[in-house]
């Protein structure tokens, strides 16, 4: 075989014709030239054969070993006899005014999924800037937001902390069946959540069945407004979380008034778990807590209560009914450990209910934001909102 026909089978180009090939230590140059004899011309779309000028195009392709690959490519300025036109042809392999090959800007891509613009650059030996723009026309290129859209029935909205300590949230929307998010907004204010759903128009807001999201107002109201006829379904954790909360402030001054008393050591994590998870070991220290403060297990017991009415209840009307026993129940026996969840749970029980419908939750979005967090990571802090959105999305397929 020959050489030139071994590295036209090493490039896998079949669109072009290798005329020379030059190799010295660190790069490859390969000169070629397109097989065509025509070109469509752009604008009234006949056919040419005439041929203006030639002219040289350089373009990185992968490496082979160590050394780079550039592809000198003889091109050709045709002339429309139709429209009086001039125009170049078009590589099936490269982008007009680029200095790379689709599949070197793909392993560009790849390689920064993990890594930052600065180690990436070191790899491929081009300058950080150069791969920032890549990667950033990458990302615009495949992140189809529209298409994205048209697919959610299922709804969540979430925030993460954008720069923490600054109070600066942006808010975060998932597809809950297809475990992807959907799009990034630069913060989580209701006038912005209605205005941007509004904007979608009538045909999204009226196909989207549920919602799940946590206690933020803006959520719960831009729900109500925007999707009038969806349930509402407050996430699970955040409830729990809420309900913890007001355990672990009981824990916390029983603590500090027994200072001495080792049995209420380290019963934090225990006393979050649910009773029938909690290890022989974890059973036998929450006795001993028990025997020392029967108000604890009171205490502890209303709570596995409470889960289990999100965990047995077959319908929404009875969960309803569950949750205000639960609450006069406590009330009746003066028991004010959970005042503070109560007061916010009488707001919102209805939507605490709605999780027994399919048992839905925003964990899907609590996952996701730990890809968030590793884009972020990966790139030494982001904080161009605009380019942290299309790294997200685009890693988010």
């Amino acid at each position: 075989m020959h050489k030139f026909q071994f590295y036209e089978e090493l490039l896998n180009l079949p669109t072009v014709r290798i005329v020379d090939i030059k190799i010295d230590n660190k790069v490859i140059t390969i000169e070629c030239q397109v097989k065509k004899v025509s070109e469509v011309c752009p604008n009234c779309g006949v056919s040419s054969t005439t041929v203006n000028q030639y002219y040289y195009r350089t373009l990185r392709d992968l490496n082979m070993g160590i050394r780079h690959v550039h592809l000198l490519v003889k091109m050709r300025q045709f002339y429309c006899q139709s429209c009086h036109r001039y125009y170049s042809e078009i590589l099936d392999f490269a982008d007009l005014n680029k200095d790379h090959t689709h599949r070197q800007s793909d392993y560009m891509f790849c390689l920064a999924r993990k890594q930052s613009y600065t180690e990436v650059a070191a790899i491929v030996d081009v300058s950080p800037k150069t791969i920032e723009r890549i990667v950033l026309a990458k990302c615009e290129k495949i992140i189809d937001i529209p298409n994205r859209y048209a697919q959610v029935r299922r709804l969540g909205i979430d925030e993460h902390s954008h720069r923490k300590g600054k109070k600066d949230f942006l808010c975060i929307l998932t597809d809950l069946d297809r475990g992807i998010i959907v799009d990034m907004l630069p913060n989580r204010k209701k006038e912005t959540l209605i205005a941007h759903f509004q904007t979608l128009g009538q045909g999204f807001c009226k196909q989207i069945t549920d919602v799940s999201c946590d206690y933020w107002d803006a959520y719960i109201t831009t729900a109500q407004t925007c999707f009038p006829q969806a349930n509402i379904i407050l996430d699970r954790f955040h409830v729990v979380k809420l309900l913890n909360e007001s355990l672990d402030t009981f824990r916390k001054e029983l603590r500090q008034s027994h200072k001495d008393n080792m049995n209420y050591k380290k019963l934090k994590w225990v006393l979050y778990k649910q009773y029938h998870t909690l290890s022989d070991t974890q059973l036998d220290d929450l006795d001993l807590a028990f025997k020392d403060c029967p108000d604890l297990e009171k205490i502890y017991y209303a709570r596995e209560r409470f889960h289990h009415i999100l965990d047995n209840s077959t319908c929404v009307e009875k969960a309803n009914i569950a949750i205000q026993i639960w609450i006069n129940d406590l009330v009746t026996k003066g028991i004010k450990t959970f005042d503070r969840f109560i007061k916010t749970l009488t707001k919102t029980k209805k939507y605490v209910a709605n999780y027994v419908i399919d048992y839905m939750s925003n964990a899907v979005t609590e996952g996701l934001n730990n890809l968030i967090r590793s884009v972020r990571r990966t790139a030494f802090g982001m904080t161009n909102f605009n380019h942290l959105k299309l790294r997200v999305l685009a890693i988010s397929q």
